[in-house]
């Protein structure tokens, strides 16, 4: 496969620079750093005669250092003397009893811990938010932010602002094709906004002789509180195509696959309804925080025929879901302080959901051997699906960087059901493949969903598992050569810094509690793991996995572009 990094929104550091006045125990205020302020703090890092640390820094009693000092990655532990200014960027400082700096001390995405016991002649400065960064040509730079791909136009009014837009939504798949949002945006200027937006989403798989049936759409209400944007209410109404699972790769690495390859690594369902939810995600802020409510009725999808440019492999079958109503309500939780979304090298990245079924008239039909069993009518007989379950997923990453070219990646992934009652399967789990188990078949261990293949109508009789635990970790590292080689390829091609090599390895298991089973196997009784290897042109990753479970012998060969972690 060759799939593309993912495209991350990176925050936006904006907020009043607010100073207090220099004194040694003088209370440092928790506010954002402003983008002017943070390019201040990058020019002072990158100076020739500023003293630079990475990650955990001692300056120990006694210790005496003339000149600015610089700490990336933190925490800084200070006992001794500065006789300069100290900042700290995404990490803390503690100051023991009897330190002194001799200038300002500045902390970013940290805090400041006995100021009241040392001395700071300049002004504390402390900022709540992490500075966003990349290193570029040896320097240390502002990230870039991640822009979604369309193309928009608008216009301002003395009341609001209206745009027209035309975007692609989650790539190019085996069902859809390509999905095409098309629609008008509006958001009243005020502290507290009102946006509106309406799309139609259009997919190239059905052509030019479309019928209303074929469009999706989605429309959204959002409605600001507080002042400060960070707050807010919403609803939507929607009908959209949605993958089960997304976590394994990204949306773009999905699509690039799907269109070169013909492996559409990700299945899919059909979601018509509306939702209700209270959402706190401040700008710029490392959380996201939302509570809702759902209302849907869930289809099953097959496979359609969308035209690629290579080969013509048959499309790999599409699961049953559990199909009716479902009312649930849902809570999500994303946590970011990674210091850039294409290539983090420091920080944490948490994802949560947990949701809970509170019913519905889901329905399965009722699989006897390899087909369905039907009524005297020839009619296929469906049985009900549980609809009070309580489902729960979590997807933790932390980035650590053990030198000023070395980076250790450690993520955590794991799905269950709460409640121990059995999840339809458009809420179930499967491990294998270049996203999870790279030296494995994509969806190898998957309860058995696959294992007979498809029913009388083309599609699996499941998806997956009721509980995952997979654990990754990764060490990746430059050489010492090659700096700022990409930029050979010309100046708007920009493939990385510094090539340099990974090993990695993964662990994990997927399966479901024998109460549960409902004709499934029971999954994995043990974990599978894989190891492997890897080098990086920049963003280009040419990777090696071998498995250290089961029968399976073979070393697996993929490209990504992007980080794996």
């Amino acid at each position: 496969m060759i799939p593309v990094p993912e495209r991350w929104a990176a925050a936006a550091l904006a907020a009043l620079l607010v100073t207090a006045a220099p004194a040694a125990a003088q209370e440092a205020r928790q506010i954002a750093v402003a983008p002017e302020r943070a390019a201040e703090l990058f020019d002072f890092f990158n100076r020739p005669e500023t003293v630079r640390m990475t990650g955990a820094s001692r300056i120990a009693r006694g210790t005496e250092i003339v000149g600015d000092v610089a700490v990336l990655g933190g925490p800084l532990q200070l006992a001794g003397r500065v006789r300069g200014s100290v900042v700290v960027l995404n990490g803390d400082a503690f100051l023991e009893p009897g330190a002194t700096v001799d200038g300002d001390l500045v902390v970013v995405g940290g805090t400041v811990t006995g100021v009241d016991s040392a001395t700071v002649t300049g002004r504390v400065e402390v900022y709540r938010e992490p500075l966003r960064y990349r290193m570029q040509d040896g320097l240390l730079v502002a990230a870039q932010p991640e822009v979604e791909p369309a193309i928009s136009t608008g216009r301002e009014f003395g009341f609001g602002r209206s745009d027209l837009t035309i975007a692609s939504r989650r790539g190019y798949n085996r069902v859809e094709g390509l999905p095409i949002l098309l629609g008008p945006r509006f958001e009243t200027l005020s502290r507290n906004p009102t946006r509106v937006e309406a799309f139609v989403i259009y997919r190239t798989e059905t052509g030019v002789d479309v019928d209303a049936s074929d469009f999706g759409y989605l429309l959204r209400l959002e409605q600001f509180l507080g002042g400060r944007r960070a707050l807010r209410v919403g609803a939507t109404l929607h009908s959209e195509i949605v993958p089960i699972e997304s976590w394994g790769l990204t949306d773009s690495e999905n699509a690039l696959a799907t269109f070169l390859l013909r492996r559409d690594f990700r299945d899919h369902y059909e979601r018509v309804g509306w939702s209700a939810y209270l959402r706190a995600a401040p700008e710029g802020g490392r959380y996201d925080i939302q509570l809702g409510y759902q209302d849907e009725r869930h289809s099953s999808v097959g496979v359609a025929a969308p035209w690629t440019p290579f080969g013509s492999t048959p499309w790999r079958p599409q699961p049953h879901v559990a199909e009716g109503r479902l009312r649930s309500v849902v809570a999500r939780f994303a946590y970011d302080t990674r210091n850039e979304g294409i290539d983090p090298t420091t920080g944490w990245w948490i994802r949560a959901e947990v949701e809970r079924g509170l019913g519905g008239s889901l329905r399965m039909p009722v699989i006897i051997d390899d087909g369905f069993l039907r009524s005297d009518d020839g009619g296929v007989l469906t049985e009900p699906v549980e609809t009070e379950f309580a489902s729960a997923f979590v997807d933790l990453r932390r980035y650590a960087r053990v030198s000023p070219s070395s980076t250790l990646a450690l993520r955590v992934v794991t799905g269950t059901s709460l409640n121990d009652r059995p999840l339809p399967p458009q809420r179930q789990r499967a491990l294998g493949g270049e996203g999870s188990l790279p030296a494995y078949r994509p969806f190898q261990f998957d309860c058995g969903a696959r294992e007979a293949g498809p029913m009388p109508d083309g599609l699996l009789a499941f998806y997956g598992c009721d509980r995952l635990v997979l654990l990754q970790l990764e060490y990746r590292t430059a050489f010492p050569i090659g700096h700022g080689w990409g930029r050979k390829l010309g100046s708007d091609i920009d493939l990385g810094e510094r090539p340099g090599w990974v090993v990695f390895f993964d662990a994990g298991r997927a399966w479901t509690e024998r109460a549960a089973l409902n004709g499934r196997t029971d999954g994995l009784d043990d974990f599978a793991a894989d190891v492997g290897f890897g080098l990086r042109l920049g963003r280009l990753g040419l990777y090696w996995a071998a498995p250290l479970s089961g029968r399976e012998d073979h070393v697996n060969f993929f490209i990504r572009l992007g980080t794996r972690l």
